[in-house]
């Protein structure tokens, strides 16, 4: 019998004319990732663009979404538009959002396959 382990494939996103790569969280980066972005989804709800570009760039937030799951570089990430940067940081979360909820369908698959 082989199992296959699943391995989240990369998706590309556009960006001002650019393919910017977006990679599924590393699970040394998953804790930081997952705080930075349970932050920045509760304050979407109640703050303005730049009020949430302004609290993810002076709280990390930003480069702990974007600096562990794109190829953009630190200082690229520093020279973002403030509603780019919003926009991608929102489009890097959804994209682990579903990178996680195709390895839970696989685990239930493989859980019920067991039994």
């Amino acid at each position: 019998m082989t199992h296959e382990i699943l391995f989240p494939q990369r998706e590309f996103v556009m960006m001002c004319g650019k393919k910017v790569e977006v990679m599924p969280v590393r699970f040394v980066d998953f804790e930081r990732f997952g705080k930075a972005a349970g932050n920045a989804i509760a304050m979407a709800a109640s703050q303005t663009v730049e009020q949430l570009y302004v609290y993810a760039s002076k709280s990390g937030v930003l480069l702990d979404i974007l600096g562990t799951c794109t190829s953009l570089s630190k200082w690229r990430i520093k020279r973002l538009p403030a509603v780019v940067a919003v926009q991608l940081m929102f489009e890097v979360i959804r994209i682990n959002k579903d990178f996680f909820e195709q390895a839970l369908v696989s685990a239930e698959k493989a859980l019920a396959g067991a039994q």
